[in-house]
């Protein structure tokens, strides 16, 4: 059986839930507000030449989505880390699936919408999306090192900068 607050998955124990960082609820919520933020304001800014009313929309449609994306990014970026092999694939396969269809779902919304500087908009935040979901794979990669090192009770490894005594 897999100890308390892991599970087992590919023969290798995982953490249950998140407890901590980014890909904690917590982290995933702080995220959700600064994409909805950050995105909104840039999808703002990068619509003001236009008319006002359709820049407060790109904004709160930009910000809104973001802020939904960001979560699913999260959370599709965990389950694909658990159910993947450790292999090449369990680094960038999730994170191009992710982007793309965050892409995909952001032009058809800004589409939908006619948001006047379309590419202006959805280019950078999309952008920063693989980043994004690549950071979230090397946090859950060392939580799942460190929980091995703890369950098979090895010792961790010398601190930086530590020096041995003779």
């Amino acid at each position: 059986p897999a100890p308390a607050g892991t599970v087992q998955q590919q023969g290798a124990y995982m953490p249950a839930a998140n407890q901590d960082g980014a890909n904690s609820w917590r982290g995933r919520l702080v995220a959700v507000v600064f994409a909805f933020l950050i995105w909104g304001a840039w999808a703002l800014f990068a619509n003001w030449h236009n008319d006002t009313s359709h820049a407060l929309m790109a904004g709160l449609l930009q910000g809104t989505f973001s802020g939904i994306l960001t979560l699913l990014m999260a959370m599709a970026v965990t389950t694909l880390f658990r159910r993947l092999p450790d292999n090449p694939l369990r680094v960038l396969l999730p994170a191009l699936i992710i982007v793309s269809a965050s892409f995909a779902l952001l032009f058809l919304l800004h589409r939908w919408h006619q948001t006047p500087a379309l590419w202006q908009t959805i280019i950078p935040p999309s952008s920063m999306a693989f980043p994004y979901c690549l950071f979230l794979r090397v946090r859950l990669r060392r939580q799942a090192r460190a929980l091995t090192v703890t369950l098979n009770h090895e010792p961790p490894g010398p601190a930086i900068g530590a020096h041995r005594r003779s």
